[in-house]
């Protein structure tokens, strides 16, 4: 989901290139015919957006597989080591290529110089590491500072600082429908920009009132939906209502905060531990729901609850303390009397409190309706 986000954050930026460039080869056909100097600035200013969004696209790149690596605290030197060539790739190009404009050339290679060196002399030695996951922060704090680098050198592009170079010689009585198209862009540049804020803060608020903000699970809303809609396509399912036992306790004597850790590191073990059509939710306080649509037989159902007891009730170290949850879990299945999300809910959950009743501390125990 991170990564999907990623990339539609960066989608209206390599628009608004791809714009720039249109009309600087609009331009060319209109000016360029009776001047080779003219020519020549054209394609330097061509050679450097593309180089420019190059790096922006590396940059971006490199910054999605760090986050991705933190999020899902993985060793991922290799993929990040190769983004990170293509980065150094991207940034010689737009340095030392001749064909880049000097004036963005310099002025690129003074927002960025430093930081891509530091970025070289920190990674390299991290990335050598066996385990290096504790250290990816640092590498993602100087992309951070690259991409601060970046969207000044891309404003500075906006500005029109190398195309001022291309007007200064051009015949007065063109000049006119120069600022036409100066105009143009302007304005397109500035509507696709209030339309990606628009519409990144549309998906933006979509996504957060579908997701359990401590979790990032799908809430008990969204996850009446995604239910209803494979009830309505008469897929089989098998619902899990899960209970954490001895999670009050937790929360009563170690404080909210350390409950808290226990509810994510409890939902990043079951998540990874389910197949891809299932839903994993989060419906409020301790209390989750599991759906299994192709869960087999009830061997199978057996294993799938025992392994995901084992997983939730070994321990969890928060802050040098080791604690560990039970859980109860009621299961039970759709089927013609059993047709609604809300009577899928109601028999596992009162399946899931015959489990409870059966607890002894912590403990785990699972019940079918």
């Amino acid at each position: 989901m991170k990564n999907k986000y990623t990339a539609t954050i960066w989608l209206p930026l390599t628009f608004i290139i791809l714009f720039e460039l249109c009309l600087a080869g609009f331009i060319t056909l209109r000016y360029d015919q009776s001047n080779k100097n003219v020519m020549r600035n054209v394609e330097s200013i061509r050679a450097s957006y593309w180089g420019s969004w190059y790096f922006g696209k590396e940059l971006s790149r490199l910054e999605a597989q760090i986050k991705k690596a933190i999020y899902l605290n993985k060793n991922d030197n290799e993929a990040i080591l190769e983004k990170l060539d293509f980065l150094i790739v991207s940034y010689e190009y737009l340095a030392l290529d001749e064909k880049i404009s000097p004036l963005l050339q310099s002025y690129a290679v003074n927002i960025l110089q430093e930081n891509i060196v530091k970025l070289d002399k920190v990674a390299l030695p991290v990335l050598a590491r066996e385990d290096p996951i504790n250290q990816y922060p640092d590498i993602l704090t100087i992309v951070e500072k690259l991409k601060l680098g970046h969207d000044k050198i891309v404003f500075f592009e906006l500005k029109g600082s190398d195309l001022n170079l291309f007007t200064d010689e051009v015949n007065r009585n063109q000049e006119r429908l120069l600022y036409i198209i100066y105009s143009a862009f302007l304005i397109g540049t500035l509507l696709i920009t209030v339309w990606s804020v628009t519409y990144l803060n549309f998906k933006r608020t979509q996504k957060q009132s579908n997701i359990d903000e401590l979790t990032l699970l799908p809430n008990r809303k969204h996850c009446v939906e995604l239910i209803t809609l494979k009830m309505q396509k008469s897929k089989p399912l098998c619902c899990f209502f899960i209970d954490l036992n001895g999670f009050k306790q937790i929360n009563d004597t170690l404080g909210h905060h350390t409950g808290d850790e226990v509810l994510k590191t409890i939902a990043k073990r079951v998540s990874y531990s389910i197949g891809g059509e299932d839903i994993f939710s989060r419906i409020g306080g301790d209390e989750f729901i599991l759906i299994l649509c192709d869960y087999g037989d009830r061997i199978n159902v057996d294993t799938i609850v025992e392994r995901i007891m084992e997983q939730i009730q070994q321990p969890i170290n928060i802050g040098g303390k080791t604690v560990t949850v039970g859980s109860a879990i009621g299961i039970s299945f759709s089927s013609e009397e059993v047709n609604t999300v809300n009577k899928l809910f109601l028999t596992a959950d009162s399946a899931m409190y015959v489990a409870k009743g059966l607890k002894e501390g912590s403990s785990s125990n699972y019940q079918y309706y």
